[in-house]
């Protein structure tokens, strides 16, 4: 992954978005708008760009899921082949626009394109994490949102670094805190995490928010069959799933402590992200949670999230 120029470290916002880039309080209705708006505002400031193709880059990756990255603020981005330096351009709206569907979409005030070169997938990682930690602070999205002219947005900014590392890390890799569990909550609670959040691996957290463990779907599968069955071709005991009635049955008295798993891996957060390459090819795990300073949990890094950050987002 590139490392960011060390004349980087320090730099500000407005080095990324100038006033030219800028549109205060749009009129914009939805987010195709708003987005349409500041593709417009990219091409007309550089000419060499192909409307189209930055069109078609942007919306197929809305397309994926909508580019949420704190309430209030959508961050949509795309990767052009042949584009020599990063554009940014930011726009705030009148009235809050959705972003998604109306059930599961959200309201959006602030909006940062993010357009950087094809074949630079480090600094396009570095930019977007890093305007990411700088709107973290969800107060300054509003400020933002409420400010009244492109003027007042450029002096806002104009005191606000921006924090580019010498190397992207595990922090800025991981995905937020999803579900969790604790050892003394039930199977069938565990049962309910793992359909409404779709994932096949839940942290298992101590009081102190440390790693106690990890629950993941093989240990359910596995949980309460004899040995002898795995190790058979014989599979007559399994037909029916008989082998699992009983552990529906007494889901609700069954703790994760009978269940989870100590073998789990954990990386620090501040550790250079190029180390989960190897870890990754190093050995067959899928996930791992990422944790500060003290074991507490901070996030999750998924193999196909982290190749997807890296290839095609």
């Amino acid at each position: 992954m590139d490392s960011v120029n060390n004349s980087q470290k320090n730099s500000k916002f407005q080095e990324f978005v100038d006033a030219a880039a800028i549109i205060c309080r749009s009129n914009a209705a939805t987010s195709e708008e708003v987005i349409t708006e500041l593709i417009e505002l990219a091409v007309a400031n550089n000419p060499a760009l192909d409307a189209n193709a930055v069109k078609a880059g942007v919306f197929a990756r809305e397309a994926m899921f909508p580019t949420v990255i704190a309430p209030g603020l959508a961050m949509p981005h795309a990767r052009i082949a042949g584009l020599e330096n990063l554009i940014v351009a930011l726009a705030t709206v009148k009235t809050p626009v959705r972003f998604g569907g109306d059930e599961d979409g959200e309201d959006v005030r602030v909006v940062v394109l993010v357009l950087s070169p094809a074949d630079n997938p480090g600094l396009h990682l570095h930019v977007v994490s890093a305007l990411a930690r700088e709107f973290s602070d969800l107060e300054k999205i509003g400020k933002v949102a409420d400010l009244q002219s492109v003027e007042e947005v450029v002096a806002f900014f104009g005191v606000v670094q921006m924090r580019l590392p010498a190397y992207l890390t595990v922090g800025d890799m991981a995905s937020g805190i999803g579900p969790v569990l604790q050892a003394d909550d039930s199977l069938a609670f565990a049962f309910r995490k793992f359909g409404e959040s779709r994932v096949e691996l839940i942290p298992v957290l101590d009081e102190d928010g440390k790693i106690h463990g990890v629950l993941t779907l093989r240990d359910v599968l596995k949980y309460n069959l004899p040995m002898e069955l795995l190790e058979s071709d014989n599979l007559t005991a399994l037909y029916n799933l008989k082998p699992y009635a009983e552990v529906i049955g007494r889901a609700e008295n069954i703790k994760v402590a009978e269940l989870m798993s100590n073998e789990f891996v954990a990386v620090n957060e501040g550790v250079a992200a190029a180390k989960l390459i190897k870890m990754f090819l190093d050995s067959p795990i899928n996930s791992i949670m990422v944790v500060d300073g003290e074991n507490r949990l901070r996030g999750e890094v998924r193999l196909r999230d982290f190749c997807g950050k890296i290839f095609w987002e």
